[in-house]
């Protein structure tokens, strides 16, 4: 599990890579010793403003750097994004500062502020109000509605904090969300005896080859026999069940009804992977290639294509056919031994994911 360190050093690295200069504001001196194993400039608050929270932060740098504008990042927010700071910094023509609305709440520490807001900053921490809100209605603010400032970025990056043990799981869980969604899935459907096992089995190996990380999900009316001993332990109430062997190792979890989605996540905990091959899961909602048995003819294949295009919900995630024999449809088709043409068609999906992921 990340410490407080690793989380602060990923979210300065992730603006540092976007181009921009990092200061961390550490709050008290004593606190800032804490930091200072971090690879980044570390500021402690002014003695005389010390402990007066975000804004003794935002004096610190401002002080520190001669820039006309300055991002305000808060460390809780685990999605911060820098193209949101830099959308942000482009309004702030007139104006001190430039904040984003969430749910009507303004968001000023993910937000932008000008040089010249330095004064009246320096008299409300004089005044000893450590107010952010009340320094906000001193200075000329922007305030940016969220319908406006989602077109750039996900509404994650302020709606997610991270403050107590449990927004540290709802954050993890949207880790493995998000990670899924950036997977591409292909799932290969089919009657029983279509050869898909091999099919999957022969790409497994190929996309391997060619570097990529593969992981494979099959659908199946049953994990374990009645009777073994993973089965035993399951019904005895284990929350998990592992089974290790010299030649790898097998995580049996009891969970009834888990739909695709729920089934990726879990495998992903797991892993990195680059894609996913599923077999199976006529119903999901992800892009399928259908699998005609090797040995079926022209009319045979014909109606089994028809067949179980009839049991699939949304036709147009069906993107490609494999039979042994041409047929009329406008579905890429490959055979089952068109194993190169096969990887170059998946390579091409997950080239296409990465770009709009």
């Amino acid at each position: 599990m990340l410490d407080e360190h690793q989380f602060l050093k990923i979210l300065a690295e992730r603006f540092q890579a976007a181009g921009y200069s990092v200061l961390i504001a550490g709050g008290f001196r004593e606190w800032s010793q804490r930091l200072k194993d971090i690879p980044f400039t570390v500021l402690s608050d002014l003695p005389s403003h010390e402990g007066f929270g975000p804004l003794a932060g935002i004096e610190a740098g401002l002080l520190h750097t001669r820039a006309k504008v300055i991002g305000v990042v808060a460390c809780d927010l685990p999605y911060a994004e820098p193209k949101l700071i830099s959308w942000l910094a482009k309004k702030l023509t007139y104006a001190e500062a430039v904040i984003p609305v969430v749910n009507g709440e303004p968001q000023p520490l993910h937000a932008v502020y000008a040089r010249s807001c330095l004064p009246k900053l320096v008299a409300q921490l004089e005044s000893h109000d450590k107010s952010v809100m009340a320094f906000l209605n001193q200075i000329k603010a922007i305030y940016v509605p969220e319908v406006e400032w989602q077109v750039i970025a996900d509404t994650r990056c302020l709606k997610v904090h991270i403050n107590e043990p449990e927004d540290l799981v709802h954050w993890q869980a949207c880790e493995i969300e998000l990670k899924s969604s950036n997977v591409p899935i292909l799932a290969f459907i089919g009657f029983s005896g279509a050869g898909k096992t091999p099919l999957i089995e022969k790409l497994t190996k190929a996309l391997t080859e060619n570097g990529y990380k593969v992981g494979v999900i099959k659908h199946h009316a049953h994990v374990d026999d009645e009777g073994k001993d993973t089965w035993r332990y399951k019904e005895a109430g284990a929350a998990i069940v592992g089974l290790v062997a010299p030649n790898g190792m097998a995580l049996l979890l009891p969970k009834r009804g888990l739909t695709l989605q729920q089934a990726l996540e879990k495998l992903l905990r797991q892993e990195d992977l680059d894609l996913v091959l599923v077999e199976g899961f006529k119903g999901s909602r992800w892009r399928k290639i259908a699998v005609l048995p090797h040995l079926a003819g022209e009319t045979e294949a014909q109606q089994l294509l028809q067949e179980l295009l009839a049991q699939v919900p949304d036709k147009e995630t069906v993107i490609g056919v494999v039979s042994p024999v041409r047929l009329a449809t406008q579905l890429p088709q490959f055979t089952h031994d068109d194993i190169e043409k096969l990887c170059s068609f998946i390579q091409s999906l997950v080239v296409c994911e990465g770009k709009n992921s």
